[in-house]
């Protein structure tokens, strides 16, 4: 994970932050870029859980803010889809460890 400082209504926050860039391929999100470690070591490879929230809203080119639960941890999470032409090719994930 990464140190971040985020400014908010003047209140400073430090803590970390997770961070995640998906390929979409029409069916699977599939970390190609990521700060989530799944046993040491880079959870690259790893999809997107079809039955989340998130996938749901990404799949129809919308946004997802909430709650996420991955690879065992709970995050406030933010993912937003990645569209070229109109066409959906990944998504890009932020969020902060609860």
């Amino acid at each position: 994970m990464l140190p971040v400082t985020v400014l908010a209504d003047s209140a400073a926050w430090a803590g970390e932050l997770a961070a995640t860039i998906f390929s979409y391929d029409g069916t699977e999100f599939v970390r190609t870029q990521t700060t989530l470690t799944k046993d040491g070591e880079a959870a690259v490879g790893t999809k997107l859980d079809h039955d989340s929230a998130a996938y749901k809203a990404l799949s129809q080119k919308q946004s997802y803010n909430g709650p996420a639960t991955l690879l065992g941890q709970d995050y406030d999470a933010h993912y937003a889809p990645m569209v070229a032409d109109g066409k959906l090719t990944g998504a890009l994930f932020v969020a902060v460890p609860k």
